[in-house]
């Protein structure tokens, strides 16, 4: 029997930003964390699990070399999220355990999360905060900020482009889809009618 595929959503901006405000109030500092990176940073999980502090405490760019396409990639990091890494950073080095070559997103044993947990865990916290997404999962956050890039440049085909180059796309068609764009147009067309 073949596997169906499902299609996950992003979140809206609002949204995000109103989860990570509740994540940090409520003491979840590594979700909180892990999800504001997710959406800023726009990077699959498996690059975003590989990130360690050292690679962005104090810096102004994330170098990365993508797990899926061994290419090398320059992010530069939002204000918003240098001042989550710095408040997460400190809340951390008050503990024994916090080490800078450490991976940022780990299990209370220090032990790096794995892809499975962090879909499992988003699944939790998104019918905690009742956040309203399909199928979620870790692309919830790429998608996230893919949806976010296309609506701040007025849903052009620029945006487009530059996420095809930013998500390793062959065609603007392929992000797209990717960022569920074609789903909602066929949704408003019924709608307006």
């Amino acid at each position: 029997m073949k596997k169906r595929q499902t299609t996950t959503s992003g979140m809206e901006w609002n949204t995000m930003i109103g989860l990570t405000d509740r994540l940090k109030r409520d003491g979840h500092t590594r979700d909180f964390l892990m999800i504001t990176m997710g959406c800023y940073f726009g990077l699959r999980i498996s690059d975003l699990l590989s990130i360690k502090w050292k690679d962005v405490i104090d810096q102004d760019d994330l170098l990365i070399k993508e797990s899926k396409t061994k290419k090398h990639r320059k992010i530069t990091i939002n204000e918003k999220v240098k001042e989550a890494i710095d408040y997460c950073s400190n809340e951390l080095m008050s503990k024994d355990s916090f080490n800078e070559y450490q991976y940022i997103l780990v299990n209370r044993w220090g032990g790096q999360l794995t892809i499975s947990y962090i879909n499992k865990r988003l699944k939790v916290l998104f019918i905690k905060y009742n956040v309203k997404v399909q199928n979620a999962s870790s692309h919830t956050l790429r998608k996230t900020f893919g949806k976010r890039i296309f609506e701040m440049d007025n849903q052009s085909e620029r945006s487009l482009i530059y996420l095809s180059e930013i998500f390793g796309h062959s065609s603007s068609s392929i992000t797209r889809r990717y960022i569920g764009i074609t789903q909602e147009q066929i949704k408003d067309v019924y709608l307006n009618l």
